[in-house]
């Protein structure tokens, strides 16, 4: 029971693959998408997004806000700023930013 998951920044599309679960940071709460979901459009906060198939975490993405269209075969995200959890290091200016993102990146949930 897959759907598609696809992720597009305004220079690339970033993520386009077939997937079972994923959860995002919603504005209002974290939400988790399966196939078959009920239609809904809505805003990301700054936080960890998590891909999952055959019941493991196959990826994880920091977001730093977006919309998310959600139809019954797939899920769009739209946004400005995202990065691979791996990938993700904070600067040496330390801003509140930086401090906000790493500290988001040392709680892992939902594995």
């Amino acid at each position: 029971m897959s759907f598609n998951l696809e992720i597009i920044t305004p220079d690339q599309v970033i993520y386009n693959e077939n997937i079972d679960l994923v959860i995002m940071p919603g504005i209002e709460g974290d939400f988790g998408i399966l196939k078959n979901h009920m239609p809904f459009l809505t805003y990301l906060r700054l936080g960890l997004i998590y891909i999952y198939k055959e019941k493991k975490i196959i990826d994880s993405f920091l977001v730093n806000t977006g919309i998310v269209e959600v139809t019954n075969q797939s899920c769009v995200l739209l946004t400005e700023d995202i990065v691979r959890s791996k990938d993700f290091k904070s600067s040496e200016k330390n801003d509140e930013m930086d401090q906000l993102k790493t500290k988001i990146l040392k709680k892992i949930y939902y594995s």
